[in-house]
């Protein structure tokens, strides 16, 4: 094997942190290899002032750097999966997804932001991206902080330029309230060494807001690094090779999938991602489609049809189940800098509403954000539904840096053992008291599959399942009480996609 190699990239911090991390990699399995990177300017470099779906062609990242990897300048191409186009784009060459970072958005505000909210007046968000203006905008007037009389208004106004240049815009500029974006470039950006101090001097003093991934799903791709070399340059193929994460390889495909369906890239109004659970596997995505319409479609390993079984439904009678008593004087550990809030009903009283606004706080999932932003309280992010579990590695991450002695789960009485046997911290804040409504006995009995939304929901109903009937939940740690109690349950990704099975919204079944 030859001993030196060129790789071309962008010039931007972000490319080079993507071609050191590259690198990386590859003097980990090839040590003697020495690396040349070679910076090319893109046109999408050179037209900063024009918002990216205005301007003209496509690959405003990419074309120039392929061009350089074609003609035989460079071994390597170093991209951003999600500036890679259409189908065609790898047709005349060898490519491997090498890495994969955070795949959400990230809103980020200027500390001034909850005397803006407070005053009532309209929150500027700077992108130039046509998905994120869709989803995004909508999303933060209910996710925003409630503290005035009048409802947020949210609205998009074009911002471009590297990260920092964006970051800087922000700080310096009072065009904008918050920018958006993508977690993997910041995280990226946060760990290369000729841009952390910078980030770091940058991100001091903002707020910031993880964006959901069901309610602003992420553009096919985002967060991937892939590298493309030219079909007849083995010695570069058997590099990539050596490197190639199948697992994220894997799901960028499925991402791609619909992408050829809806449309690549920033510029399309839709977002889509793929995503492997402890208990299952799922593609979702959702936005507006080729004719602007709203959609929502999941791709889920189901080979299950409703149409063809009596199901009942926990999520249908949540109230049936218990009652709940709030207590009182509840008090957060002072040692807690953060709280997860595992259920809406958590948080009840005015004591606790303040804790929770010197805290930096995290829900269970969009409902009980929701609920949180209308009691004023700003919330970081969400475990999307999906289980606390879900958002470990963005807890570890260098934009959070949360560790789990740090952060207390705010939840029922009866959950806080199971909590506190996995080493966290929780307290409790209300109590279910067992109220099952008889009427559903019969509902209950009759089913061929009963979908609990929760463990607690079980062991109430569960005496009344006919012997054969299928158990069903979704992923987390309902799922893991009922696997360890040596159930084999259907398991959903969420409640959300138990529905939409269940009301066949265009759902694609897998093996």
């Amino acid at each position: 094997m030859k001993k030196e190699f060129n790789i071309v990239c962008r010039g931007s911090w972000l490319s080079l942190a993507q071609v050191e991390l590259f690198c990386q990699k590859v003097k980990a399995h090839f040590p003697d290899v020495v690396l040349h990177p070679v910076i090319k300017e893109t046109k999408g470099d050179r037209e900063q002032s024009t918002p990216l779906h205005l301007v003209e062609g496509k690959d405003f990242f990419t074309a120039e750097i392929q061009e350089d990897l074609r003609n035989g300048k460079a071994d390597f191409a170093v991209h951003s999966m999600k500036d890679v186009s259409g189908d065609a784009f790898f047709e005349n060459s060898f490519y491997r997804i090498i890495d994969r970072n955070d795949i959400r958005d990230v809103a980020i505000f200027k500390a001034n932001i909850l005397d803006k909210l407070a005053a009532g007046k309209p929150i500027v968000i700077g992108t130039s991206s046509p998905r994120r203006t869709v989803m995004a905008t909508g999303f933060l007037q209910k996710a925003l902080p409630q503290l005035s009389q009048y409802p947020v208004q949210v609205e998009a106004i074009p911002i471009r330029g590297n990260v920092d240049g964006r970051l800087r815009k922000l700080s310096d500029l009072e065009d904008y309230d918050g920018i958006i974006l993508a977690s993997a470039g910041l995280n990226r950006l946060l760990q290369y060494e000729p841009a952390s101090k910078t980030l770091q001097e940058l991100l001091a003093n903002k707020r910031i807001m993880f964006l959901p991934l069901f309610e602003c799903a992420p553009a096919a791709g985002q967060g991937a690094i892939v590298v493309e070399t030219n079909q007849d340059n083995q010695e570069a193929i058997a590099i990539l090779n050596k490197m190639a994460s199948l697992e994220h390889t894997n799901a960028v495909q499925e991402e791609r999938l619909f992408a050829a369906k809806y449309g690549y890239g920033c510029s399309r109004p839709f977002g889509v991602f793929h995503m492997e659970l402890s208990h299952c596997s799922f593609t979702y995505a959702s936005g507006l489609d080729q004719q602007m319409q709203p959609f929502t479609e999941w791709k889920q390993p189901i080979s299950l049809s409703p149409a063809s079984i009596e199901i009942f439904s926990g999520t249908d009678h949540m109230r049936s189940f218990y009652t709940d008593t709030s207590l009182d004087d509840v008090k957060i550990p002072s040692t807690a800098t953060a709280i997860f809030v595992a259920s809406q009903k958590a948080i009840h009283s005015n004591a606790l509403i303040k804790q929770c606004q010197r805290k930096k706080v995290w829900a269970a999932g969009t409902r009980t954000w929701f609920a949180l932003a209308k009691k004023g309280i700003w919330v970081e992010g969400s475990a999307d539904g999906l289980g606390l579990e879900s958002i470990l590695p963005l807890f570890e991450s260098p934009m959070v840096q949360l560790e789990k002695s740090q952060c207390c789960i705010l939840t029922n009485q009866n959950s806080v053992v199971g909590w506190l046997s996995e080493g966290w911290h929780a307290s409790a804040t209300y109590c279910l008291h067992p109220n099952f409504d008889t009427k559903l006995k019969a509902s209950i009995e009759k089913a061929d599959l009963v979908f609990w939304s929760s463990y607690q929901q079980f062991l109430v109903g569960s005496s009344y399942v006919k012997q054969g009937a299928i158990h069903a939940c979704p992923s987390g740690k309902t799922a893991n009480r009922l696997l360890g109690l040596g159930l084999n349950p259907l398991i959903f990704p969420t409640i959300k996609a138990f529905q939409s099975w269940r009301q066949n919204i265009p759902v694609t079944e897998g093996a």
